[in-house]
C-alpha cells in the first residue's frame, strides 16, 4: 500500500531587527540614546549582516521580521535571503514617528513552502501594520496562518491585539487553518493582553516564561517582550522531529530551546547587539499540524 511521505515540520524564525530609523531617530546615529554602546555596534550594515545571517544560517521555512524600514528592505533584497526566500514585501505602519517608513516583513522559503499563498496586509486601528499569510508546507494539504505583528505599548497595543484576534477568528471561520502568531507584543508574560489570548486557546511556544528574556533596552535589563503563539491544530513539534536549531517538545511535555537560542542568554544591550545586531533576540520554533 502506498504511504505518503511525512511532511517536514514548519520551522519559524522571528526577529525584531531594530530599524535604523529608530536608532537614528535623533539624527546622531543613536549615540545619545544608546549612550555607552560602542558606535560600531550600531552601524546598520554590520547589524543587518548579523540579523540576516542568523536567519539564513538556520534555514527556517518561514521568517518573520519586525522593525523593517526602507533601509532594511533595500538591504534585504540585496542579501542572500532574497535568493533563498520569497520576500512578501514590506507592510508599512500607516503612522510612524520614525525617520522613514517602517513595518513588518514575512518571507517564505523556496522549496519548503508552496509557492501559492495569500498575503493580507493589515492596519490595526488604522496605524500599525501586521502581515498575515495563509500558506502551506510543500506537499501538505492543510493551511497555516502565519501572523507577524509589532504591537504598540499599553492600551493601544491591547486594542490592536483584540482587533487582530477577531480578524484571525473570522479568517479561520471562512477556511480552517492552524495559527502561528508571532512578533513583538511589547508586554511582559503576565500582561492582560496575553492572558486574554490564552483564554481563547493560544499557547506560547516558550511557556510565557519571563526568564526567557528577548529584549534589552539601552539602559535597562533583559526582559521578555516577544512571543511565538500558536493555536491548535498547530502544536510544537517533538524533539525527534525538530532540527537542532529549533525548539522542540520533549516526551514529558517540556520545551527545550534550540542550541543557538539567545532567549535569556545575553547580559546587556551591547552583548545582544554584538551577537545578532539588534536589541531583540531572534526566536526559533518548530511546528507540526
Amino acid at each position: 500500500k502506498f504511504m505518503a511521505a511525512p511532511v517536514a515540520p514548519l520551522t519559524l524564525h522571528c526577529h525584531n531587527i531594530l530599524a535604523h530609523a529608530w536608532v537614528d531617530l535623533a539624527g546622531d546615529g543613536g549615540q545619545k540614546f544608546f549612550d555607552g554602546v560602542e558606535p560600531l555596534l550600531l552601524e546598520p550594515r554590520g547589524r543587518w549582516a548579523k540579523a540576516f545571517g542568523a536567519a539564513l544560517a538556520c534555514t527556517p521555512s518561514v521568517i518573520c521580521f519586525q522593525e523593517v524600514g526602507l533601509a532594511e528592505a533595500r538591504a534585504l533584497w540585496a542579501s542572500e535571503l532574497a535568493r533563498e526566500y520569497l520576500v512578501l514585501g514590506l507592510v508599512e505602519n500607516a503612522q510612524t514617528s520614525g525617520r522613514e517608513p517602517n513595518g513588518v516583513c514575512t518571507l517564505l522559503r523556496r522549496g519548503a513552502m508552496e509557492p501559492k499563498y495569500e498575503h493580507h496586509a493589515l492596519q490595526l486601528r488604522g496605524t500599525t501594520a501586521a502581515s498575515v499569510v495563509r500558506c502551506r508546507r510543500l506537499g501538505d494539504t492543510s493551511d497555516v496562518l502565519v501572523v507577524n505583528c509589532h504591537l504598540d505599548w499599553g492600551s493601544e497595543g491591547e486594542a490592536q491585539a483584540a482587533e487582530l484576534q477577531l480578524w484571525i477568528d473570522e479568517e479561520c471561520r471562512k477556511n480552517q487553518a492552524a495559527v502561528i502568531w508571532c512578533g513583538d507584543f511589547n508586554v511582559g508574560p503576565e500582561a492582560p493582553l496575553l492572558q486574554a489570548l490564552v483564554a481563547v486557546g493560544y499557547s506560547d511556544t516558550f511557556g510565557f516564561k519571563p526568564e526567557r528574556a528577548s529584549y534589552c533596552g539601552a539602559r535597562g535589563k533583559p526582559h521578555r517582550l516577544d512571543y511565538v503563539l500558536y493555536k491548535r491544530p498547530a502544536q510544537v513539534a517533538p524533539q525527534d522531529a525538530a532540527r537542532a536549531d529549533f525548539l522542540g517538545m520533549s516526551p514529558d511535555g517540556h520545551v527545550s530551546l534550540g542550541r543557538h537560542s539567545l532567549l535569556g542568554g545575553f547580559r546587556d544591550i551591547s552583548d545582544i547587539l554584538e551577537q545578532v545586531g539588534s536589541d531583540h533576540a531572534p526566536m526559533q520554533a518548530s511546528f507540526q499540524f
